[in-house]
């Protein structure tokens, strides 16, 4: 069978990267497309992977507007000369309604259950919708539930093995904290918040008294922070992640996937609260792995708590509980691509 996979973030990668690799090794052929956005096609370059961009990101509501419309051609124009069985995606309003448009199936990734304007024009059009299984909301028929989150597909013991060399090529010193703040620029973020300018400040200073601190953003830093930035490649970020005593950030993925490495995650941004997310509930309520605090003040304490009191061996030994409970999430997803 012949696959396009779409990739509009490198967390979209990530995911699908085992899944295309034992297609490919069963012999399926597989058609990389990309969006020029963020730093995906760094991470594809890092990682040697064949890609063919469809369009790149704009920014400002006006321009995404103006945008859609080369998309979409493009996409089509490259669907055509490809002509695959299945166009696979995060969601994505360009593959289903191009698959709708050319009579090919598609499926998409959703769980996120607070993208509620895109996934109720993707769901209707797609042929299957592929879910966390404690994802809230129930699409009928066409809705089909694997066991963990979709971080699990590039971060299970089974595919992920951290690389302690990483650093001391980077010479990150030990112990550490990673932080990461995201630019809220996404669609579904609009009107959405996370830690403030003088927060993070506070937090950097906090942490600083127990262990050393490391920057990701995806804004420039400023003076006052940019000797904090991390140093590391992209692609390595899991590593730096694993190695880590302690993580904070206002991101939606990263935290979750410090949380799977087993490295003491807090989560703080207005996405938390009684209508958060099934994942990081998950995560928290059902695993202990993470703290979703809307609060980035007590949020500042939790971080203080867990740097002055280190916790990494318990949560590993969650995340050996959690990886024993919910087994191979990337073979369960191939045996329903290769069955459609």
């Amino acid at each position: 069978m012949k696959y396009i996979f779409e990739l509009n973030h490198p967390k979209h990668y990530y995911q699908f990267k085992y899944i295309m690799q034992i297609l490919q090794q069963q012999g399926h052929q597989i058609l990389v497309l990309a969006r020029d956005k963020d730093v995906l096609l760094n991470v594809l370059k890092e990682e040697n992977i064949p890609y063919t961009i469809f369009g790149k990101h704009h920014k400002s509501m006006a321009t995404k507007i103006l945008g859609t419309f080369s998309l979409i051609k493009n996409y089509l124009a490259i669907a055509r000369r490809y002509n695959p069985d299945i166009i696979v995606s995060k969601g994505s309003w360009y593959g289903t309604f191009t698959a709708k448009l050319l009579h090919h199936k598609s499926v998409i990734f959703i769980d996120s259950e607070v993208v509620t304007i895109n996934n109720r024009f993707v769901v209707p059009i797609c042929t299957r919708v592929i879910t966390p299984q404690s994802f809230k909301l129930d699409y009928g028929k066409k809705h089909i539930r694997v066991a963990g989150i979709f971080e699990d597909c590039y971060l299970a013991p089974s595919v992920f093995q951290p690389d302690p060399t990483v650093i001391q090529r980077y010479n990150l010193q030990q112990p550490y904290a990673v932080l990461r703040f995201v630019g809220w620029q996404a669609n579904h973020d609009v009107g959405r918040y996370g830690f403030t300018q003088q927060q993070k400040e506070k937090l950097v200073s906090t942490l600083s008294q127990y262990l050393t601190v490391y920057i990701s953003s995806e804004k420039p830093l400023p003076q006052q922070l940019a000797q904090y930035q991390l140093p590391t490649p992209a692609a390595l970020i899991h590593h730096v992640l694993s190695g880590a005593n302690l993580y904070v950030g206002d991101s939606q993925t990263m935290s979750a996937e410090a949380a799977l490495l087993g490295t003491p995650a807090i989560r703080s941004n207005s996405f938390v609260g009684p209508d958060d997310m099934s994942n990081f509930i998950m995560l928290q309520n059902q695993h202990n792995l993470l703290y979703n605090i809307a609060d980035p003040e007590r949020a500042i304490a939790q971080a203080q708590n867990l740097a002055s009191n280190p916790q990494k061996e318990l949560w590993q030994q969650r995340r050996e509980q959690y990886y024993t409970q919910i087994g191979d999430i990337n073979n369960q997803i191939v045996q329903i691509l290769t069955t459609l």
